[in-house]
């Protein structure tokens, strides 16, 4: 045997889910697998015939509730956002948790929310959210987001 240590390979550092993890839909994921997401979302809104959207508008000014700013969102998007803003009280319950939580993030403008927050807003418990949504498979692009 030589005396020359071997090298330690590194290992890739793990962090475990906790209920002040953020979650967010990753877009990217959409784009690599087969499904269209644009498409899925028109599937999804179903009452889409009673708001008063105008399709054809590309971007619009959004202005920020918390700081004032004002940005220039995609229409689609923003329409997306006020659909599901406005469903049902009891949308929640019907639903499975899987689109249940991929609409609160459609709701919340896909800004990156907390696993209690989401459970709250869904009526589930944190460790269902974290135990589904943590995990290795990804249900609809939702992933947990590690800085």
């Amino acid at each position: 045997m030589s005396g020359i240590p071997r090298p330690k390979p590194k290992l890739p550092v793990i962090k475990r889910a906790t209920p002040d993890t953020l979650f967010y839909i990753d877009y990217e994921w959409w784009e690599s697998s087969n499904l269209d997401l644009k498409t899925y979302l028109y599937t999804r809104m179903s009452n889409i015939n009673d708001l008063e959207m105008d399709f054809d508008v590309e971007e619009i000014d959004l202005v920020d509730s918390k700081t004032g700013e004002v940005r220039r969102v995609d229409g689609f998007q923003y329409m997306v956002q006020i659909y599901f803003s406005q469903l049902p009280d009891d949308f929640m319950a019907s639903a499975s948790l899987v689109d249940a939580v991929f609409s609160v993030l459609l709701a919340n403008g896909n800004q990156p929310m907390a696993a209690r927050d989401i459970a709250q807003r869904v009526n589930r418990s944190p460790d269902v959210i974290l135990r589904t949504f943590s995990g290795p498979r990804v249900y609809q692009g939702i992933r947990p987001q590690h800085d």
